[in-house]
């Protein structure tokens, strides 16, 4: 028979606790990562600049938000921008990217223009002969 749980040791209990409340705070901040909540293909697009884009900037499709940006780098003469697409989304093997401004402010987003046939393989990188970024007026 078990003990009543007024009985039990609190401390042991309290840790119990903690530990379980870290890790749910732990898979909250990670909770993007997980195949059911954040998901998705990964794709890059190289920029001759970036225009703007930030990390966390929507990804769109004929204007209907597919994804984020996840990450913008320098690599060599261009930039890298990697991107996750959340959605089963079809766009083909030839598709384009230009980065477009969202807001009057200034915010941008990453417009995928879909092109070519089949489905643009995940982890694949659009050159920078299919990519355009915005004019910059200072």
């Amino acid at each position: 028979m078990s003990t009543p749980f007024r009985e039990r040791n609190p401390v042991v209990i309290g840790a119990i606790s903690l530990a379980v409340i870290m890790l749910m705070i732990l898979a909250a901040f990670r909770a993007q990562d997980l195949p059911l909540i954040g998901g998705g293909d990964t794709y890059t697009a190289a920029f001759s600049e970036a225009g703007g884009l930030k990390p966390d900037d929507p990804v769109r499709i004929a204007g209907v938000r597919v994804g984020k940006v996840e990450k913008i780098e320098l690599a060599g003469d261009h930039v890298k921008v990697t991107f996750r697409v959340k959605t089963d989304s079809k766009f083909g093997s030839e598709t384009g990217a230009a980065i477009r401004v969202n807001t009057l402010l200034g915010a941008m987003y990453l417009a995928l223009e879909p092109a070519g046939s089949g489905q643009l393989e995940a982890g694949k990188e659009i050159p920078v002969e299919r990519t355009s970024s915005p004019y910059d007026v200072v």
